[in-house]
C-alpha cells in the first residue's frame, strides 16, 4: 500500500462501510493500524458502524476502548455512532452510561438514546429524555416522534399521542412520512378510527405500518371484508405486506370462516417468503375456524419451526373442533417433544374436556397445573372445569370448586352454572345463580326479569326461553 496516507485509508474505510463490506471496512483498518496511520473522526464512526453491521459486539467494545485513550472520544459525531451501536445491540445500560460521560449532545445523541429504551420497553426512561429534550434548543422537526407515538401505541395512551399530535403540528408543517405513518398506528391501536382515517387519506406516501394499521383498525371492529379490501388495495399500491399485516388478514379470514380466501392468503404467505411460527399459528387458527382441521393438523406439521404458541394453536385448533381426545394426544406429544406448557395450553385442555364431558381428565390437568407444572390456575380456568363439572350434573363438587376459587366468581362463571341447571333442571342452584347475576346487574338477567322480579327470572330462564343466555 505505498503511496498511502491517513486520508487514503479513511476514505476507503469509509467508503467500505457506506457499501455494507463491514469485513474490508475492518481488515483496513486494522492495517491501518499496523502501519501507524492516525484515524479520524469518521474512521471511527465508520469502523463502529461496519461492527454494528457485523453483529460483532466485543470488536465495537475493543474500538471504544481504544477511542478512550484518543481525544475523540470527546467528539459528538464518534459519540453518536457508539450510542447507535450499543443501541443496536440492546446494550441499554452501555447507551446511559456513555450518554451522560459525553461533554456535549446533539439532537441525535437525544434521539438515539429514547429509541434505545423504547426498544427495550423502558417507557418511563423513554419519556422522562424526552420530557429534558423539550428544553433544548435543537431543531424540534427532528425530534423522535415516530418512537414516542410508538409508545402511545402500544400503551393504549391516546392522551399522550394527542400531545404528541399537538407538538407534531406545532413543529412542522408538513410532517414526514414516518410520523404521518405513526399517527395513523396511533389512533388505529387507541379505537380512534375515523381520525385514523382522516389522516390515512390525506398520506401522500403509504408504508406497510399505516396500511396494516387500518387493516387491523377494520378487523378489530368487526368489518372484516373492508379490512380484506384495504389489503388488495395495499397489493395494489406495491406495498410489501409485513407478519402484522398477515396476522391481521389471517383473523379476518377466520372470522369470515372463508376457507377459499384463507387458502389463497396461505399460498401469498409462502410467496411473500413470511411463513414462520407467527403466520403458521395464524394459519392453524384460520383453518381451525373455518372448521377444516385437516388443514389446520397440515399447517402444525409443515411447520420448520416449533414453540409453544404453535403447539397451543394445535390444541385450540383441536378444542375448538369439539376433539377432546386429539387435544389431550397433542398435548402428551407437546410434552414429549421437550415443551413446557403454559397457562394458555391448560386453558385449551380444560376447554376440550368441558366440551367433551372429560370430566376425569379435566380434573387431572386442572390439578396438575398446580401440582406439577407449578402454575397457579387463573380464573379462565377455574370456570372451565366448573363448566366442566356442571355440564355433567356434578353440582355438588363444582359449588365446592366455586369455593375455593381465589377470587370471587364473575358473569361468565355464573351464567355457565345457570345453563347447566336448565339443561339439568337444577332449580336451586339455577336461582342461586341468577341471584347472583341479578346482583351483578347483569344486563341479560335485568331485560329478563325487570318486569318478572327477582323470583321469576329462574322458572322464566328455565322454562320459558331457554336459549336466553346461550
Amino acid at each position: 500500500m505505498g503511496g498511502w496516507d491517513s486520508v487514503s485509508f479513511n476514505v476507503m474505510i469509509t467508503g467500505y462501510a457506506n457499501n455494507g463490506l463491514n469485513e474490508g471496512a475492518i481488515k483496513i483498518f486494522v492495517e491501518m493500524q499496523n502501519l501507524g496511520f492516525k484515524p479520524s473522526d469518521f474512521t471511527f464512526a465508520a469502523v463502529i458502524g461496519a461492527s454494528t453491521g457485523l453483529d460483532n459486539t466485543a470488536f465495537g467494545k475493543q474500538i471504544h476502548g481504544f477511542v478512550v485513550k484518543t481525544s475523540f472520544i470527546r467528539n459528538v459525531f464518534v459519540g453518536n455512532a457508539f450510542l447507535d451501536f450499543y443501541s443496536k445491540h440492546d446494550c441499554v445500560d452501555e447507551v446511559r452510561k456513555l450518554f451522560n460521560e459525553m461533554p456535549e449532545w446533539d439532537g441525535i445523541s437525544y434521539n438515539v438514546t429514547i429509541t434505545a429504551y423504547a426498544w427495550v420497553g423502558k417507557v418511563k426512561e423513554s419519556t422522562d429524555l424526552f420530557q429534558e429534550l423539550q428544553f433544548t434548543t435543537f431543531d424540534r422537526k427532528n425530534f423522535p416522534f415516530p418512537t414516542m407515538l410508538s409508545i402511545a401505541a402500544s400503551s393504549l395512551d391516546l392522551q399522550m399521542g394527542r400531545q404528541l399530535h399537538a407538538q407534531v403540528v406545532v413543529s412542522m408543517d408538513d410532517p414526514d412520512f414516518r410520523v404521518s405513518n405513526s399517527l395513523v398506528d396511533m389512533y388505529a391501536k387507541c379505537g380512534k378510527f375515523e381520525e385514523a382515517d382522516r389522516i390515512f387519506l390525506k398520506l401522500s406516501s403509504r408504508s406497510t405500518v399505516p396500511w396494516t394499521a387500518m387493516i387491523s383498525a377494520n378487523v378489530q371492529r368487526g368489518l372484516h371484508e373492508n379490512g380484506l379490501k384495504l389489503f388488495y388495495e395495499m397489493r395494489r399500491a406495491d406495498v410489501s405486506a409485513d407478519q402484522a399485516t398477515f396476522a391481521c388478514v389471517l383473523k379476518a379470514s377466520a372470522n369470515l370462516a372463508s376457507i377459499l380466501l384463507g387458502k389463497q392468503l396461505h399460498s401469498y404467505v409462502i410467496r411473500s417468503g413470511f411463513m414462520n411460527v407467527y403466520s403458521g399459528c395464524a394459519l392453524v387458527d384460520m383453518y381451525a375456524n373455518c372448521a377444516s382441521i385437516k388443514d389446520a393438523i397440515k399447517t402444525f406439521e409443515e411447520m420448520s419451526e416449533r414453540n409453544v404458541v404453535t403447539w397451543n394453536a394445535l390444541l385450540s385448533a383441536y378444542a375448538q373442533n369439539g376433539d377432546g381426545k386429539g387435544t389431550l394426544r397433542s398435548f402428551k406429544e407437546m410434552i414429549l417433544s421437550g415443551y413446557q406448557p403454559d397457562s394458555v395450553s391448560f386453558l385449551c385442555i380444560l376447554t376440550a374436556c368441558s366440551h367433551c364431558r372429560l370430566v376425569e381428565e379435566g380434573l387431572k390437568y386442572f390439578n396438575d397445573m398446580a401440582g406439577v407444572y407449578k402454575l397457579a390456575p387463573k380464573r379462565e380456568h377455574y370456570t372451565a372445569m366448573v363448566d366442566a363439572l356442571c355440564r355433567s350434573g356434578r353440582f355438588d363438587e363444582a359449588e365446592k370448586l366455586v369455593g375455593q376459587m381465589p377470587f370471587e366468581p364473575d358473569e361468565i362463571l355464573w351464567t355457565s352454572v345457570l345453563n347447566s341447571c336448565r339443561i339439568h333442571k337444577n332449580y336451586a342452584l339455577a336461582r342461586k345463580a341468577a341471584g347472583q347475576l341479578f346482583n351483578m346487574k347483569s344486563e341479560k338477567i335485568l331485560l329478563e326479569g325487570a318486569a318478572l322480579g327477582k323470583e321469576s327470572i329462574c322458572v322464566t330462564l328455565l322454562f320459558t326461553n331457554p336459549c336466553s343466555l346461550s
